[in-house]
């Protein structure tokens, strides 16, 4: 989906943006946002996506960019990170955090993508169904049970 080389990532300049805040801006509130949009300055509240948007079915993509600080939490289909966020992560399809983003606090996500140098303080949450119910049940314990053999010294040993 996105490409990665050494000069850093390539992410940030693949996608078309219809919402741009940009380096030295900074600005106070909640922003929802119809299309892909890049922060590359600083915003203090929340990021969300308008999924009312006649093409919101596809999702949109949240980028934090390399000079951008987010103070609040992302809401929106997709994310990249390759700045600062101060909040949580909430995508329903890809997260990606790319060396050198710093991200304190969760993330949910359905795919996820952490580089090397990527810095992330707070937990991870899969929103795949298969990884809801992995707690063993009562038959999987029982059939483990019937496994078990008793070991016991032998006579005269």
């Amino acid at each position: 989906m996105f490409e990665f080389s050494k000069k850093g990532p390539m992410a940030d300049t693949q996608l078309t943006y219809q919402t741009t805040v940009g380096t030295g801006s900074s600005v106070t509130g909640n922003f929802t946002h119809r299309g892909n949009m890049l922060l590359s300055g600083h915003l203090v509240g929340d990021i969300h996506q308008d999924d009312a948007a006649p093409d919101a079915a596809n999702g949109f993509t949240a980028v934090i960019g390399k000079t951008g600080f987010l103070e609040g939490d992302i809401h929106s289909a997709h994310a990249i990170i390759i700045g600062r966020i101060n909040g949580s992560v909430l995508a329903k399809g890809r997260v990606e955090v790319y060396p050198g983003a710093v991200v304190c606090g969760d993330i949910t996500y359905t795919q996820i993508n952490v580089h090397p140098d990527a810095k992330v303080n707070g937990n991870l949450k899969c929103l795949l169904p298969d990884t809801l119910n992995i707690a063993a049940t009562t038959t999987e314990v029982d059939d483990l049970a019937s496994n078990v053999v008793l070991m016991t010294k032998a006579e005269g040993a």
